[in-house]
Order: C-alpha cells, then structure tokens, then sequence
C-alpha cells in the first residue's frame, strides 16, 4: 500500500476541489443539454408522424 510522503498544500487541496466541481458542473451541463435535446427531437419525431398520418403514408 502507497502512503504519501507530504501532507498536500492548500493549493493542491483547493485546486483539486475546484477541478473536481468543474467536472461535476461540466457533466450537469452536459446531461441537461442532452435532456433538452431529446425533448426537441421528440416533439419533432410526434409531428412529423402526425403529418404522415394525415396524409395516409403510415401503413
């Protein structure tokens, strides 16, 4: 087993935590975005089935 020889600076503690919230933020964003996305195509998907609905073309 590994056991560091120093104790991490503050830097390093704060850096850390800064790169571990922007990750978190990142994929929050990312996954929101693609939520928003799917809704979109879905709407788009539902009328474009109801127009070929109107015009007879679904079998």
């Amino acid at each position: 087993m590994y056991f560091p020889r120093a104790v991490p600076t503050d830097f390093q503690v704060v850096f850390g935590f800064l790169a571990v919230a922007l990750i978190l933020l990142a994929a929050w964003l990312f996954f929101d975005w693609m939520e928003r996305y799917a809704e979109k195509k879905e709407r788009e998907i539902a009328k474009e089935l109801e127009k070929l609905e109107e015009t007879g073309e679904v079998y």
